[in-house]
């Protein structure tokens, strides 16, 4: 075994399963592109279907994650030695558990089935240059239900969700602009609206200053530009996207210190100077990258401490979860209990024996929410129906324009890759309300529209075999 990886001060315990079983867990991951690139699009692929952000967020929350940990578990984790405590035996467990829960993923999805009816079809009709009105209502609408909805303590419990779901609408205003700006034949009447659009993303962040907020504005014109047939290189977008994830690194933890913690803006700056990087890198930017993901180390802690410790939560089942958290609004049932398993497990198996440690929201992992309720079988479970649910999601989309699948997948992206850090029935839930309400603003838009009008007909994307092309270089 690599000296790097064994035998080390600061990296996970080891054992002679534990190389193999990462290796077998990185290498079904990087097996499962299979499903995505097929079809001759490429890389492209990846992020043109929900699977595809699924696939990201597994491989960065749970592969990445791993190695990163064994190189230094205390400066990548937490800054204490827990994970060092934790036995190879858990540590073998873990891997053994999150390559169950991707298998399952992917089986479901790839022999899963989708019901010939489509309901996201009004999706694919309202892409076009007609809806300039209501995508102008829209975005409105969207900032209104924003700022209404900040204050949660103030906000009807019955009324929380809805806004949440209402504010998120914007990204269909934004998507279906910027597609139609960039498509064969770009549209100048898009060409000021389209970064207009952008501006409730911005009053988003403002009021809940999240990273997610930033990076949907960030992936709102890239994947325009890929359903649209622009030839992207890969090397481009990934120094984009690292530059991305240092500078919003920076300006997430310095706007928190601000809005949440009341610094004045000097003392805030402090934390951005190099020179204290260099001292305390566990203050650097790009520590606080790799240190952004926990669902392994989640994994571990529910497979150290349950059951032998905390004893499964047999009293919940998971799929009733869903069905009740997803289609039951709280206005017809009060008494609904509020999905807070983030918040349980951040003071109950992540802070367990440190009392001082104080409640965050602290993912839980999908995998391992799934084992805290009765064990390998509840993975196995989860796994596929979070897989089948991607899977009809997909196939849905694939029928439609692909005007209408750049708003399916900008609406949608970002929870179908969270998802993979939280637990089952919130990620399930959110992802079938926020499908839900996109169909229903679809069917409202389309009929404000008119029959006829605001249409994006015969648009699809280029053939197969253009996808794989990159441009030709600048002369």
């Amino acid at each position: 075994m690599p000296a790097w990886l064994a035998g080390t001060a600061l990296g996970l315990a080891f054992d002679r399963w534990t190389l193999a079983l990462a290796l077998a867990m990185t290498g079904v991951w990087i097996a499962s592109l299979w499903l995505l690139v097929s079809r001759g699009r490429g890389w492209r692929a990846v992020p043109l279907s929900l699977l595809g952000w699924s696939w990201i967020a597994f491989g960065l929350a749970f592969v990445v994650r791993f190695w990163v940990l064994s190189i230094d578990a205390v400066t990548y984790g937490d800054l204490s030695e827990r994970l060092l405590l934790m036995p190879p035996a858990v540590v073998d467990q873990a891997l053994l558990l999150g390559t169950l829960y991707w298998a399952a993923v992917l089986l479901a999805y790839r022999f899963g089935g989708a019901p010939r009816l489509n309901p996201l079809a009004s999706v694919g009709r309202i892409v076009g240059a007609g809806a300039v009105s209501a995508y102008d209502a829209l975005a409105v609408l969207a900032v209104v239900a924003m700022v209404l909805g900040t204050d949660v303590e103030l906000t009807p419990p019955a009324l929380v969700r809805p806004l949440a779901l209402v504010g998120s609408l914007w990204a269909v205003a934004a998507a279906a602009a910027w597609f139609l700006s960039l498509e064969a034949g770009a549209r100048r009447r898009f060409a000021v609206r389209r970064w207009v659009y952008l501006a409730p993303g911005l009053v988003s962040f403002v009021l809940e200053p999240f990273r997610e907020r930033l990076l949907l504005m960030l992936l709102i014109p890239f994947l325009a530009a890929l359903f649209a047939g622009r030839r992207l290189r890969l090397g481009v977008l990934i120094v984009v996207l690292a530059v991305f994830a240092i500078a919003s690194t920076l300006t997430v933890g310095w706007y928190r210190q601000v809005a949440w913690d009341r610094d004045d803006t000097p003392a805030s700056a402090d934390h951005l100077d190099p020179d204290v990087w260099l001292k305390e890198p566990y203050y650097a930017p790009w520590t606080a990258v790799l240190r952004r993901f926990h669902s392994f180390d989640s994994l571990v802690f529910y497979t150290y401490l349950v059951p032998d410790v905390v004893p499964f939560d047999a009293d919940r089942n998971p799929i009733l979860d869903v069905l009740l958290e997803a289609f039951v609004p709280r206005a017809l049932y009060p008494d609904k209990p509020e999905s807070r398993r983030a918040m349980l497990f951040s003071v109950t198996l992540w802070s367990y024996g440190d009392e001082g440690r104080s409640e965050a929201n602290i993912a839980p992992s999908m995998a391992g929410d799934l084992y805290g309720v009765g064990g390998w079988g509840w993975v196995v479970v989860g796994g596929a129906g979070w897989g089948a649910l991607l899977g009809v999601l997909d196939r849905w989309r694939q029928r439609l324009p692909a005007g209408g699948q750049a708003v399916v997948v900008t609406v949608l992206a970002l929870l179908a890759a969270g998802g993979i850090e939280r637990d089952f029935p919130r990620a399930a839930a959110t992802l079938i309300q926020s499908t839900i309400v996109l169909i229903g603003t679809a069917i409202v838009l389309r009929r404000a529209l008119g029959a006829g009008r605001g249409t994006l007909t015969g648009v699809h994307p280029p053939p197969p075999g253009e996808w794989s092309r990159e441009p030709a270089p600048a002369p």
